[in-house]
């Protein structure tokens, strides 16, 4: 483990226990499942943050080894609670003799134009064939890692035997009383003692399965853990064992995680259904209580209040707001000036930041009026989700962005970039340090400049598709081969310049 502590001493978090959306106690500063306490990608409860970053970055508070990411251990988000991060990796290992050449490679949608509808379904069904055997050359681990939340010290690995999906599986920990719950590869629900990392409980769920991979996250309500691996189950926290089943049809999904909803007293699922639907069950039975066209895709349903905001694929879908009630769901607007694959929005305050197309946007929660649009200086973002804590948002792809929660108009808190010594400083910082801007270079040394640039910066920035936590002040991220911490309080920096 290498740390690179600023501080030498360890500075104690005191948090109270309250209440969150998905009916279960988390402490206040913790970011103890995807998107945050209670899914909407917000805590308000946070130390004072920095308004910008010093002028020559920041160091991190700590990282850690190496830790495999993306198609060499996939592309899920830290969570933090108690004291503790944790992330789920799931690797693969060469074991047997290289494959050799694919005979059926992937093809990008340009490449497909030639074959008729017929012919490429054939193609891609030849093609998971030729993927299925190609892993036979490869053992398949899953690891689930926790670190000390303040120091990055290593707690204690899980690891167990998987087995081959098409993307490797990438869901976020979950983190209620004391358990760890995480959708393995394969159909397995798994949960984990957190404090320890012993295996509690282990189940399979029914149903088919070849190369299937599954993104969501475990919602848990009412002492259920909700799975979606291709439709919902609903199981017991403390034995594992499966309550309810839900319609195959009528909960049928893919990646999106679901969402808690509650009102005057009782606790409901709200999930992304067949078609995009948006579903209300009851958690007990699996029950459908209601379901609404909602076109929604792979981002996460938001539910505030009784509020719901589906984001769908295209503008066209647009991100919608529901208005929710026991018996029903009417639209109550549509959005449709940003798109995403799967970036789920925040809401704070009474405004929704919603990410799509090298945008961001804030719209009015109440009306669906847009608020103001800005431009993301960003490669292709997609799939990364923003996150928000306090007064300021954040946004991680090829770089941090740090916004103000604002409604009135768009305001930039810092644009910053991570080199490979791990530093976070403004954009322009790098740019100044490796000539970018120089009107002083001649041709060769400007693309010197900017080889340079790449190597040293471009490479190294947060891992696509991974969102950042935000507990007391720390922002955790995930990299391309390991997790970073940095302390973004106010009162640290002023320390720090003295």
């Amino acid at each position: 483990m290498r740390l690179l502590s600023q501080f030498s001493a360890v500075l104690s978090i005191s948090c109270c226990c309250l209440i969150a959306i998905s009916a279960n106690s988390a402490c206040a500063a913790d970011w103890n499942q995807w998107r945050g306490p209670d899914r909407t990608g917000y805590v308000a409860t946070t130390p004072a943050v920095i308004s910008e970053l010093p002028a020559l970055g920041l160091t991190p508070t700590w990282i850690t080894d190496s830790i495999p990411s993306a198609k060499g251990g996939g592309w899920g988000s830290p969570v933090v609670a108690d004291g503790k991060v944790y992330l789920f990796a799931h690797k693969k290992e060469l074991v047997g003799d290289p494959p050799g050449e694919k005979q059926f490679p992937y093809l990008s949608p340009e490449k497909r134009t030639p074959l008729s509808d017929e012919e490429y379904a054939e193609y891609e069904k030849n093609r998971r064939a030729e993927d299925a055997e190609r892993a036979k050359a490869y053992e398949f681990r899953e690891f689930v890692l926790a670190y000390d939340a303040l120091t990055g010290q290593e707690e204690w690995v899980n690891q167990s035997e998987s087995t081959y999906t098409r993307f490797p599986q990438s869901g976020c920990p979950t983190i209620v009383a004391g358990k760890l719950l995480i959708l393995g590869a394969g159909r397995t629900a798994r949960c984990l003692d957190a404090k320890t990392g012993e295996q509690l409980w282990e189940t399979k769920l029914p149903g088919e399965f070849s190369d299937e991979f599954y993104q969501a996250s475990v919602l848990v309500v009412d002492q259920i853990a909700v799975f979606n691996a291709t439709h919902l189950f609903g199981l017991d926290l403390n034995s594992g064992s499966i309550v309810w089943s839900g319609d195959p049809e009528q909960t049928k999904s893919k990646h999106a995680s679901p969402a808690a909803w509650t009102h005057q007293g009782k606790n409901y699922v709200i999930s992304i259904g067949n078609g995009g639907d948006a579903v209300c069950l009851n958690p007990q039975t699996g029950e459908v209580i209601w379901k609404v066209a909602a076109e929604g895709g792979s981002a996460s349903p938001v539910v505030t209040g009784d509020k719901l905001l589906i984001y769908g694929n295209s503008r066209k879908k647009g991100l919608a707001c529901f208005k929710m009630t026991p018996q029903e769901a009417d639209q109550v607007w549509v959005f449709q000036r940003v798109t995403d694959k799967g970036s789920t929005p925040i809401v704070a305050n009474g405004a929704v930041y919603v990410q799509g197309e090298r945008k961001l946007a804030c719209v009015d929660l109440e009306t669906g009026q847009q608020m103001w649009m800005a431009n993301l200086d960003m490669e292709n973002p997609q799939w990364g989700s923003p996150i928000a804590a306090g007064d300021i948002g954040f946004y991680a792809y090829d770089g941090i962005l740090g916004f103000s929660l604002n409604p009135d108009e768009f305001v930039t808190r810092f644009d910053a970039k991570i080199d490979k010594n791990h530093l976070l400083a403004p954009t322009s910082h790098f740019r100044e340090l490796y000539q970018m801007d120089s009107n002083d270079l001649d041709a060769e040394a400007r693309k010197k400049a900017l080889k340079d640039y790449q190597q040293n910066v471009g490479r190294h920035g947060p891992l696509k598709c991974a969102t950042p936590a935000f507990a007391d002040g720390f922002l955790y991220l995930r990299l391309s081969d390991r997790l970073v911490c940095y302390d973004l309080r106010a009162a640290s920096q002023q320390v720090s310049q003295r």
